[in-house]
């Protein structure tokens, strides 16, 4: 599926597939269950077991989530702070 196909999010407008992936995801639990993504290809409807494993092949294809790589910046930086200090001592 075309990340940049506009589709329609149910109760949140039309928008591009991965802004509705994405918002889809980020909704409190009990909207999550009702979420659906109307499309015009095939499949025309997709629920949140869709919506939810789409997101997660597009992570796997960018090598990892953006979570993960903000804590292992995060974690690399907190080392080299350490290192730094030892080193000026």
């Amino acid at each position: 599926m075309d990340p940049e196909e506009l589709v329609t999010l149910t109760d949140h407008g039309t928008m591009k597939l991965r802004s509705a992936v994405v918002r889809a995801m980020i909704l409190p639990a009990k909207e999550r269950k009702r979420a659906k993504i109307v499309r015009e290809g095939e499949p025309a409807i997709l629920i949140f077991k869709q919506i939810r494993n789409l997101g997660a092949k597009w992570d796997e294809r960018r090598g990892s989530s953006p979570r993960g790589q903000r804590q292992q910046r995060r974690f690399r930086s907190r080392g080299n702070r350490r290192k730094s200090r030892s080193i000026a001592r």
